[in-house]
């Protein structure tokens, strides 16, 4: 999984990158399309109970839980990101809250049993597995807590083969000011990237940094994201040996067809042989 200036997981820690994710998740949909409302139309098809695995602040679990109806279960490893989960949850109307509980876990042990009607991996959570050994103990746990009839969704990054050159990337990104309940502001900037080409994982330095109103700073935090890439075909293939149907695959949230660089979205059934 991807580790933190301290070794910590990415997001793994109360702290200023668990402060801003909704913000930042709000931003990618604004670029990318929203995840939010795609998983939650999987899940009205499907029937639940749904296993979110990842699920991170719960902004998934909670859409499918007020729009589906369904009863989800999130699991994320991360225990300051199940607090901003159960916050949320607590947020909600009581019948939404009533179907929504999370758990820390992972996706290779989730902890939980099911069965399940619906497992979903969103927001790239798949990519956070770093070794391929343990991207199929994933997709095999996945596969273990599906009832009969079940389905998996996940989505990933298509990569584009110019950002996974070995000389990575210097150039940093700087994201709009994300201004919190406080009155703060915080400043995030994804700086140099760093690929293996050979194992496919590439890592990002982070930095946060955190503004009083009148301009003071307030503090910094440092992290490093780690993702690793996985190319269409080879995705096709991990499911398949996870024992997985592939059917449907698209390049975005809107379903359209599948196209270089775009998003790997993936909704696949058990094999029945």
């Amino acid at each position: 999984m991807s580790d933190a200036g301290d070794g910590a997981p990415f997001c793994g820690r109360p702290g200023l990158n668990v402060a801003t994710y909704d913000l930042r998740a709000r931003l990618d949909g604004l670029l990318f399309g929203d995840h939010a409302p795609f998983y939650a139309a999987r899940a009205r098809e499907q029937g639940g109970p749904v296993l979110d695995l990842g699920c991170g602040t719960g902004r998934i679990a909670r859409a499918m839980a007020e729009e589906a109806g369904v009863a989800v279960t999130g699991v994320d490893r991360s225990a300051a990101m199940l607090d901003r989960a159960e916050a949320r949850r607590a947020a909600a109307d009581p019948e939404v809250a009533a179907r929504l509980t999370f758990r820390e876990g992972d996706m290779v042990a989730p902890g939980v049993t099911g069965p399940f009607g619906l497992v979903v991996i969103p927001l790239r959570g798949f990519q956070e597995i770093l070794d391929p050994d343990d991207q199929r103990r994933a997709l095999a746990a996945a596969h273990a807590r599906l009832a009969p009839g079940g389905r998996l969704v996940l989505d990933l990054f298509d990569p584009r083969l110019e950002a996974c050159l070995p000389a990575g990337d210097d150039a940093p990104l700087t994201l709009p000011p994300f201004p919190l309940d406080d009155g703060t502001t915080v400043h995030v900037q994804a700086r140099e990237r760093r690929n293996d080409p050979f194992h496919q994982i590439m890592r990002e330095d982070w930095r946060f940094t955190q503004y009083a109103a009148d301009g003071t700073l307030l503090r910094e935090e440092a992290e490093v994201l780690c993702l690793r890439w996985t190319y269409r075909r080879e995705m096709r293939y991990l499911l398949e040996l996870a024992g997985f149907v592939p059917e449907a695959e698209y390049g975005d949230f809107d379903a359209s067809p599948p196209a270089y660089g775009k998003q790997q979205i993936w909704v696949a059934r058990l094999s029945t042989l």
